[in-house]
Protein backbone atom coordinates (compact mmCIF):
# COMPACT_ATOMS: atom_id res chain seq x y z
CA UNK A 1 0.00 0.00 0.00
CA UNK A 2 1.55 3.34 -0.61
CA UNK A 3 2.11 6.16 1.46
CA UNK A 4 -1.05 7.93 0.64
CA UNK A 5 -3.17 5.26 1.87
CA UNK A 6 -1.33 4.42 4.54
CA UNK A 7 -1.82 8.12 6.05
CA UNK A 8 -5.24 7.77 5.24
CA UNK A 9 -5.72 4.42 6.99
CA UNK A 10 -3.84 5.56 10.11
CA UNK A 11 -6.32 8.69 10.08
CA UNK A 12 -8.91 6.46 10.43
CA UNK A 13 -7.72 4.22 12.86
CA UNK A 14 -6.91 7.23 15.13
CA UNK A 15 -10.21 8.56 14.88
CA UNK A 16 -11.08 5.04 16.18
CA UNK A 17 -8.60 4.99 19.05
CA UNK A 18 -10.07 8.38 20.32
CA UNK A 19 -13.20 7.16 20.61
CA UNK A 20 -12.11 4.19 22.46
CA UNK A 21 -10.40 6.05 24.67
CA UNK A 22 -13.51 8.35 25.44
CA UNK A 23 -15.30 5.50 26.51
CA UNK A 24 -12.93 4.46 28.77
CA UNK A 25 -13.69 8.01 30.19
CA UNK A 26 -16.69 7.43 30.39
CA UNK A 27 -17.25 3.85 32.04
CA UNK A 28 -14.69 5.15 34.88
CA UNK A 29 -16.71 8.46 34.96
CA UNK A 30 -20.28 6.22 35.30
CA UNK A 31 -17.78 4.09 38.32
CA UNK A 32 -17.77 7.06 40.33
CA UNK A 33 -20.62 8.68 39.76
CA UNK A 34 -22.55 5.01 41.11
CA UNK A 35 -20.14 4.84 43.95
CA UNK A 36 -20.64 8.76 44.98
CA UNK A 37 -24.29 7.88 44.71
CA UNK A 38 -24.31 5.24 46.90
CA UNK A 39 -22.33 7.22 49.58
CA UNK A 40 -24.83 9.86 49.61
CA UNK A 41 -27.71 7.65 49.75
CA UNK A 42 -25.69 5.50 52.94
CA UNK A 43 -25.58 8.86 54.66
CA UNK A 44 -28.89 10.48 54.20
CA UNK A 45 -30.76 7.49 55.46
CA UNK A 46 -30.03 7.90 58.84
CA UNK A 47 -30.33 11.53 58.90
CA UNK A 48 -33.49 11.58 56.21
CA UNK A 49 -35.89 8.87 57.58
CA UNK A 50 -36.91 8.23 61.13
CA UNK A 51 -38.49 4.98 61.96
CA UNK A 52 -41.89 6.50 64.48
CA UNK A 53 -43.98 3.23 64.31
CA UNK A 54 -44.56 -0.30 63.78
CA UNK A 55 -47.47 -2.01 63.46
CA UNK A 56 -49.40 -5.61 61.48
CA UNK A 57 -51.56 -4.93 58.88
CA UNK A 58 -52.63 -8.07 57.07
CA UNK A 59 -50.10 -10.22 58.59
CA UNK A 60 -47.09 -7.49 56.80
CA UNK A 61 -45.43 -5.05 58.97
CA UNK A 62 -45.76 -1.65 58.41
CA UNK A 63 -43.17 1.18 59.34
CA UNK A 64 -43.95 4.36 59.27
CA UNK A 65 -41.04 6.91 58.96
CA UNK A 66 -40.99 10.51 59.19
CA UNK A 67 -38.24 12.92 56.87
CA UNK A 68 -36.89 15.89 58.47
CA UNK A 69 -36.95 17.43 55.10
CA UNK A 70 -39.77 19.43 53.34
CA UNK A 71 -41.18 17.59 50.64
CA UNK A 72 -42.76 20.87 49.21
CA UNK A 73 -39.27 22.72 49.28
CA UNK A 74 -38.26 23.67 45.75
CA UNK A 75 -34.80 22.10 45.74
CA UNK A 76 -36.70 18.75 46.42
CA UNK A 77 -37.23 17.06 43.23
CA UNK A 78 -38.72 13.31 43.50
CA UNK A 79 -37.21 11.36 40.17
CA UNK A 80 -38.33 8.34 41.10
CA UNK A 81 -39.19 6.01 44.09
CA UNK A 82 -36.94 3.39 45.10
CA UNK A 83 -35.96 1.68 48.55
CA UNK A 84 -32.35 2.72 49.89
CA UNK A 85 -31.44 -0.65 50.19
CA UNK A 86 -32.29 -1.41 46.59
CA UNK A 87 -30.48 1.91 45.50
CA UNK A 88 -27.35 0.93 46.85
CA UNK A 89 -27.11 -2.60 45.52
CA UNK A 90 -27.67 -1.49 41.94
CA UNK A 91 -24.75 1.15 42.64
CA UNK A 92 -22.73 -1.00 43.52
CA UNK A 93 -19.37 -2.10 42.14
CA UNK A 94 -20.35 -5.22 39.78
CA UNK A 95 -24.01 -3.68 40.26
CA UNK A 96 -26.78 -3.26 37.82
CA UNK A 97 -26.03 0.24 36.77
CA UNK A 98 -22.20 -1.05 36.09
CA UNK A 99 -23.28 -3.75 33.95
CA UNK A 100 -25.79 -1.66 32.14
CA UNK A 101 -22.67 1.01 31.25
CA UNK A 102 -20.36 -2.29 30.13
CA UNK A 103 -23.04 -3.47 27.78
CA UNK A 104 -23.77 -0.21 26.37
CA UNK A 105 -19.98 0.05 25.79
CA UNK A 106 -19.45 -2.91 24.19
CA UNK A 107 -22.77 -2.65 21.62
CA UNK A 108 -21.42 1.02 20.89
CA UNK A 109 -18.07 0.19 20.47
CA UNK A 110 -18.64 -2.82 17.86
CA UNK A 111 -21.56 -0.94 16.37
CA UNK A 112 -19.10 1.75 15.07
CA UNK A 113 -16.07 -0.20 13.97
CA UNK A 114 -18.49 -2.39 12.10
CA UNK A 115 -20.35 0.33 10.74
CA UNK A 116 -18.31 3.08 10.26
CA UNK A 117 -14.51 1.81 10.50
CA UNK A 118 -14.20 -1.03 8.94
CA UNK A 119 -16.31 0.15 6.08
CA UNK A 120 -13.77 3.12 5.66
CA UNK A 121 -10.73 1.33 5.96
CA UNK A 122 -11.88 -1.49 3.20
CA UNK A 123 -12.30 1.75 0.69
CA UNK A 124 -9.15 2.90 1.68
CA UNK A 125 -7.81 -0.25 0.37
CA UNK A 126 -10.30 -1.09 -2.17
CA UNK A 127 -11.34 -3.95 -0.81
CA UNK A 128 -15.04 -5.68 1.00
CA UNK A 129 -15.43 -4.79 4.42
CA UNK A 130 -15.67 -8.43 5.39
CA UNK A 131 -12.67 -9.22 4.52
CA UNK A 132 -10.90 -6.64 7.46
CA UNK A 133 -11.15 -9.15 10.19
CA UNK A 134 -9.91 -9.00 13.80
CA UNK A 135 -10.65 -11.85 16.62
CA UNK A 136 -10.87 -9.62 18.99
CA UNK A 137 -13.97 -7.37 16.91
CA UNK A 138 -15.19 -11.34 15.85
CA UNK A 139 -15.29 -11.59 20.06
CA UNK A 140 -17.36 -8.12 20.39
CA UNK A 141 -19.96 -9.44 17.53
CA UNK A 142 -20.61 -12.33 19.81
CA UNK A 143 -20.92 -10.41 23.25
CA UNK A 144 -23.16 -8.05 21.38
CA UNK A 145 -25.64 -10.32 20.11
CA UNK A 146 -25.83 -11.91 23.31
CA UNK A 147 -26.40 -8.56 24.67
CA UNK A 148 -29.12 -7.81 22.28
CA UNK A 149 -30.70 -11.12 21.73
CA UNK A 150 -30.26 -12.89 24.41
CA UNK A 151 -30.72 -10.92 27.69
CA UNK A 152 -26.74 -10.93 27.63
CA UNK A 153 -26.39 -14.46 28.14
CA UNK A 154 -23.78 -16.33 26.45
CA UNK A 155 -24.81 -19.19 24.75
CA UNK A 156 -22.53 -22.68 24.85
CA UNK A 157 -22.51 -22.31 21.14
CA UNK A 158 -21.64 -18.59 21.46
CA UNK A 159 -18.96 -19.03 23.69
CA UNK A 160 -17.37 -21.35 21.44
CA UNK A 161 -17.02 -18.77 18.95
CA UNK A 162 -14.82 -16.96 21.34
CA UNK A 163 -11.32 -16.58 20.65
CA UNK A 164 -9.20 -13.81 22.26
CA UNK A 165 -11.79 -12.65 25.37
CA UNK A 166 -13.66 -16.30 25.60
CA UNK A 167 -11.99 -16.45 29.48
CA UNK A 168 -13.96 -13.36 30.29
CA UNK A 169 -17.52 -14.95 30.41
CA UNK A 170 -18.78 -18.15 31.09
CA UNK A 171 -20.59 -20.67 28.63
CA UNK A 172 -24.87 -20.39 28.95
CA UNK A 173 -24.46 -17.78 31.89
CA UNK A 174 -25.07 -13.93 32.11
CA UNK A 175 -22.00 -11.69 31.02
CA UNK A 176 -21.25 -10.16 34.10
CA UNK A 177 -17.85 -7.95 33.61
CA UNK A 178 -16.01 -7.11 36.87
CA UNK A 179 -14.03 -3.62 36.58
CA UNK A 180 -10.44 -5.71 35.76
CA UNK A 181 -12.60 -7.47 33.05
CA UNK A 182 -14.07 -4.23 31.68
CA UNK A 183 -10.62 -2.70 31.28
CA UNK A 184 -9.26 -6.29 29.75
CA UNK A 185 -12.00 -5.68 26.48
CA UNK A 186 -10.44 -2.01 26.30
CA UNK A 187 -6.56 -3.71 25.66
CA UNK A 188 -8.29 -6.20 23.43
CA UNK A 189 -9.60 -3.74 21.43
CA UNK A 190 -6.53 -1.15 21.33
CA UNK A 191 -4.49 -4.61 20.46
CA UNK A 192 -6.65 -5.16 17.13
CA UNK A 193 -6.14 -1.70 16.17
CA UNK A 194 -2.60 -2.15 16.70
CA UNK A 195 -2.21 -5.09 14.79
CA UNK A 196 -3.33 -3.31 11.95
CA UNK A 197 -1.35 -0.16 11.42
CA UNK A 198 2.17 -2.75 12.77
CA UNK A 199 0.89 -4.61 9.42
CA UNK A 200 2.19 -1.83 7.33
CA UNK A 201 5.51 -1.84 9.63
CA UNK A 202 6.39 -5.10 10.53
CA UNK A 203 8.93 -5.83 8.00
CA UNK A 204 10.79 -2.98 9.88
CA UNK A 205 13.59 -3.31 12.51
CA UNK A 206 12.07 -2.56 16.09
CA UNK A 207 8.26 -3.22 15.08
CA UNK A 208 6.87 -3.67 18.33
CA UNK A 209 4.61 -7.11 18.94
CA UNK A 210 0.87 -6.12 18.94
CA UNK A 211 0.77 -9.02 22.00
CA UNK A 212 2.86 -6.56 24.42
CA UNK A 213 0.40 -3.84 23.57
CA UNK A 214 -1.72 -2.17 26.29
CA UNK A 215 -2.50 1.34 24.81
CA UNK A 216 -2.09 2.87 21.82
CA UNK A 217 -1.63 6.14 20.64
CA UNK A 218 -1.37 7.47 16.97
CA UNK A 219 0.14 10.85 16.26
CA UNK A 220 -1.43 13.41 13.58
CA UNK A 221 2.09 14.56 12.80
CA UNK A 222 3.35 12.99 10.09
Amino acid sequence: MDHQKINAELDVLREFIDFVNRQVGVYCDCLSGFQGNKVRVERQMPRLLRPTSRSIVDGQPVITHVSVEDPGSPDVLIQRTIRAEEFNNVNSEAGYNEQQVCWAIIVFIFATWDEEIRPRIAHIRGVEPNTILLDEMGDLRTLRRAIIHNGGIVAASEHAKLTAMADLCRSDAKLALTHDQMHTVFVHVKRSISRLMIGHFSHLPGAPDPASIVDVGISSHR
